[in-house]
């Protein structure tokens, strides 16, 4: 692997959606605010599914959605299957999500920060937008974010990328 295929950013961008990750974890179990930036902001409880297939649904309507299409064209829901091993999930080519769903505790893969960040790789990877974690990946991110979880969630995760100097760059 060459320099020019290595994903530098890879690291500081899990540094900043686990940050981010975790503000909205917080809130799901009632922090009543953040405060990023020294802005006071309220964040939505991050939903967590209960199962590969309720998880397929979420990804199929999050693709669907006016402000997705909008930017990345029509795009097919991506495929789900079960990962083995339960410490990582990612997306493959030419459009799977593999999430570890374990028989025992609790499947985190089946929550949205997880679910955003794989489909932002389904999204940008098969409409050739970015490849790994490099720009404009990150600004897909932040199109589901705020698409989904709203304006608040958006900056939250937006403050976290500065903080961790995640270059970002554009979908336009």
């Amino acid at each position: 692997m060459s320099i020019a295929d290595r994903d530098a950013q890879r690291a500081r961008v899990y540094r900043a959606e686990d940050a981010w990750g975790a503000r909205l974890d917080a809130a799901r179990r009632g922090a009543a605010l953040a405060t990023l930036g020294g802005s006071a902001l309220v964040l939505p409880a991050e939903r967590r599914l209960g199962s590969l297939e309720a998880a397929a649904g979420y990804c199929a309507r999050v693709v669907a959605l006016p402000e997705v299409v909008g930017v990345f064209g029509a795009v097919a829901p991506p495929e789900l299957r079960t990962r083995r091993g339960v410490r990582s999930a990612h997306w493959e080519p030419p459009g799977t999500l593999a999430l570890p769903v374990p028989q025992h505790g609790e499947p985190w893969a089946l929550r949205e920060t997880v679910l955003l960040h794989e489909l932002a790789h389904h999204l940008a990877e098969t409409t050739g937008r970015a490849r790994g974690h490099r720009p404009p990946y990150p600004a897909a991110v932040l199109l589901l974010t705020r698409a989904v979880l709203g304006e608040e969630a958006e900056l939250a995760l937006r403050i976290e990328y500065g903080e961790h100097d995640v270059e970002v760059g554009g979908l336009e």
